[in-house]
């Protein structure tokens, strides 16, 4: 029997900790490439099959790309409240059209790509257009009357800089989408806009959205149910979904009774929020529901969200055995 596959969801530790780990310090350019270098080399020597460049140059998932745009402003910012569990951030503000993005993302992915093994896949993560679209204080509903309008001018620079990823030879893209579960209400309209840029991406391009309940400071702020959100699945026109799975309190096996999905599942069997180390016989247990639904060869292991709150020497203790398990089981 081959082994299972295994990934990461996304973000990585800094190799030192930072203060505040919700609003992490800029970089400058040569921190931020050696940061790539030292997170795709760290997570490679792992053992991974899927890696990415880790993340850690961000300030956050949503404010990376904010502050890389025309158009929004860090002034003056707003706190605003998402979803049932009390989770608030300080949002930037909307101020004039989105233009001009500056993510940088085809540079980072070509440099994790230098430095990783060639047997070792590289994907490149992205937050979703709706994530960030929710998380901006819009000021001008003259030119984004609504968050589906927002979303839409997000997607399309973010689009700008995919197809330079992919031009420059990336193969798997991941759209982050934790949004969902905090607004489910607004699921189905996401969907589209997604659908929207997997079409505009180039057919040799792999998509996977990942859909989590949060995880700032390693803690859930969201908990729609997945099943809830099956009209929007349904619709997604993806290679991989990533999910969260083995903390959950439901169980999350119901969707594939009502989402007839035939792509890959990565499923959540390492528990970031935790800094308890799973073992094999734990990570088999947390397989076994997902094979009465997918054969081994559709199945890859991964966390259920990113590490990037996660003390590094934990982070590398958990993706060993996320390692070891995938060869063993």
């Amino acid at each position: 029997m081959m082994p299972y596959r295994n990934t990461v969801v996304g973000s990585y530790p800094r190799p030192h900790k930072v203060t505040d780990t919700m609003k992490k310090p800029t970089l400058s350019p040569q921190e931020v490439d050696d940061m790539v270098r030292w997170a795709a080399k760290d997570q490679a020597d792992l053992g991974l099959d899927v890696i990415t460049d880790g993340e850690a140059y961000r300030e956050n998932m949503y404010y990376f790309y904010q502050k890389r745009v025309d158009g929004i402003s860090f002034e003056d910012m707003p706190r605003l409240t998402f979803g049932t569990g009390e989770f608030s951030i300080e949002c930037a503000r909307v101020v004039d059209e989105i233009v001009n993005p500056r993510f940088n993302l085809a540079h980072n992915w070509k440099l994790a790509r230098e430095v990783a093994p060639d047997h070792v896949r590289v994907k490149q993560t992205v937050t979703s257009p709706y994530m960030l679209a929710r998380f901006s204080s819009n000021e001008r509903k003259d030119l984004y009357p609504d968050d589906e309008a927002l979303a839409r001018t997000w997607a399309k620079v973010l689009l700008e800089e995919l197809n330079d990823v992919a031009a420059a030879g990336c193969t798997e893209i991941q759209f982050d989408e934790p949004g969902w579960t905090e607004s489910p209400e607004n699921a189905e309209w996401s969907a589209d806009i997604l659908n929207e840029m997997i079409d505009a991406l180039p057919d040799h391009v792999r998509v996977g959205v990942h859909v989590c309940g949060g995880n700032p400071r390693r803690k859930r702020v969201y908990f729609t149910k997945y099943m809830d959100l099956a009209p929007a699945f349904r619709k997604l026109k993806i290679d991989e979904v990533s999910l969260e799975h083995c903390t959950l309190d439901y169980d999350m096996m119901e969707l594939w009774d009502i989402w007839a999905f035939e792509g890959d599942l990565a499923l959540g069997v390492i528990d970031q929020r935790r800094d308890e180390i799973e073992t094999i016989d734990v990570i088999r247990h947390r397989v076994d529901p997902a094979l009465k639904h997918f054969p081994p060869e559709r199945l890859i292991l991964t966390s259920e969200c990113g590490f990037g709150h996660v003390p590094l020497d934990i982070t590398r203790s958990k993706l060993r055995a996320l390692v070891e398990a995938s060869h063993t089981l």
